[in-house]
């Protein structure tokens, strides 16, 4: 079963010790060049090196080993080159597991090795994780996982029940996840309850039926990226200023999650969202802003305030000509702003 994110803090800890009763061996790997040395987790190999079982060492220019191996252990965690440790599953090693992370994520290089993973005696993956992919999981039936989401608070896996929003929504609420796909619900309007996602830093919607955004959206103060696809929105409300942390904001329109037949994306010249409001220059930490498919045809002078800002990209709108005071922007590395296509992006003037 698929996790919707890696568990943190106490429930990682605990399925940690899930994992240790479940499986044989604790899996990290090292996917850097062989002889590149990573002194800043010297110290966290030295300290797992007493259950050392096994090193198995997989060489870049043979993917046919990559796949050998793979099969061999039927394990996600050998995806591609690189060197791999075996430790041994027992209490003290998992100890020291819970002492070097908080979550699952935390297993990236150059931090740590990477891509914690647990092995079953006899091959197949009692708990995997794939961090750069945001890939986790865990060897359990659907009915065990509603189990293990009762017994675990914060530990949330992607259910079938979960086509049902109220229980997609109350789950996410009580498991304090951080990142959300809401997707094939037929929405017209987000549900008020979507304002108790406290802990929510990632977002993405694509529900083409959604027109309006609701205040309560805007109350999500930890929200660093949030993504909205829909066939037409009416505009972006004024309140996006209070989402202080955002750093990537992602609007598409002209799109659909279930195109039936006869279905017509409208015209751009059609679309609602005309405008970007004054206010969005009051989101300091954003990084990229990515508006498209509208009938936007001129630009906010307060767009000039967004000193992080790196990539503007406002392809197939209907913007006649590059705004003066974008070219005093030395940050923004790129812009798009085509009026007939997503892709032609212009780099900018130094």
């Amino acid at each position: 079963m698929r996790l919707y994110t890696d568990p943190r803090g106490e429930a990682y800890e605990q399925i940690i010790d899930l994992a240790i009763q479940n499986s044989e061996f604790i899996v990290l790997g090292e996917k850097i060049p062989v002889d590149v040395v990573c002194h800043q987790y010297t110290g966290v190999l030295e300290a797992l090196e007493p259950y050392l079982v096994k090193t198995i060492v997989i060489h870049g220019e043979n993917m046919d080993e990559v796949a050998q191996i793979r099969n061999m252990y039927r394990s996600s965690a050998f995806y591609t080159a690189g060197t791999y440790y075996f430790y041994r599953c027992c209490e003290e090693c998992g100890n020291l597991l819970k002492q070097m992370a908080n979550r699952l994520s935390d297993w990236i290089y150059p931090n740590l090795p990477e891509d914690l993973c647990f092995l079953k005696k006899g091959g197949g993956d009692y708990l995997y994780s794939i961090v750069h992919e945001q890939m986790y999981g865990m060897d359990v039936d659907e009915e065990e996982a509603i189990d293990l989401m009762d017994q675990i608070s914060g530990l949330f896996f992607q259910l079938k029940a979960h086509r049902d929003l109220e229980r997609l929504l109350d789950d996410a609420i009580k498991h304090k996840t951080d990142w959300l796909y809401i997707s094939g619900h037929a929405l017209t309007e987000l549900p008020e309850k979507i304002r108790y996602l406290t802990e929510l830093r990632n977002l993405e919607i694509f529900e083409q039926d959604l027109y309006r955004l609701p205040e309560e959206l805007f109350e999500l103060s930890k929200l660093e990226r949030l993504k909205i696809l829909t066939a037409d929105l009416e505009s972006i409300p004024a309140s996006i200023s209070r989402l202080k942390n955002l750093r990537e904001l992602c609007i598409q329109c002209g799109s659909s999650d279930r195109p039936t037949p006869g279905y017509r994306v409208k015209p751009k010249e059609e679309i609602s969202l005309n405008c970007i409001p004054p206010e969005i220059g009051e989101l300091e930490q954003l990084e990229q802003l990515t508006i498209q498919y509208t009938s936007i045809h001129e630009l906010p002078l307060e767009l000039e305030k967004l000193k992080r800002l790196r990539v503007l990209d406002l392809g197939m709108c209907m913007v006649n000509r590059k705004p003066d005071f974008l070219y005093g922007m030395k940050q923004l590395k790129h812009i798009n702003m085509s009026r007939d296509s997503l892709w032609e992006t212009v780099e900018t003037e130094q």
